[in-house]
């Protein structure tokens, strides 16, 4: 009997998790935005070209955006069950940060580097 409980607890635990990672898949896609430049903090800041669209890719939960104006790099994070996210990476100059919130097939976000503030939103 108490071999049996510790099988059905094992197997619950087991499925839990398989319903977390695929209840964080919701969200998964590929998400096409501009970025506009809403800050200069110090430094050297690029403007993005006009018209210049951005992918941020979602798979299994992990966000992934490649941040080119600035720093040829990839950020890197999660969304939660809300639509809530935050991606980052650390360079050699400090870290780059991005929040963001999707809603539908909507997008909003803040990107804040050590010289830079921007914004990204889907495009319609």
């Amino acid at each position: 009997m108490l071999k049996s409980l510790g099988l059905d607890l094992l197997l619950g635990a087991a499925l839990g998790n398989i319903a977390w990672a695929q209840g964080s898949t919701k969200f998964d896609g590929r998400y096409v935005g501009q970025l506009t430049l809403t800050k200069v903090i110090s430094g050297d800041c690029t403007q993005p070209p006009l018209g210049a669209l951005y992918p941020l890719t979602i798979s299994r939960g992990q966000v992934q955006f490649k941040y080119i104006p600035r720093f040829d790099t990839i950020l890197v994070g999660k969304v939660d069950e809300n639509g809530s996210f935050t991606a980052s990476r650390l360079l050699r100059g400090g870290r780059v940060s991005m929040t963001g919130h999707i809603q539908g097939n909507n997008v909003t976000a803040h990107i804040t580097s050590p010289s830079c503030k921007y914004t990204f939103k889907t495009t319609d």
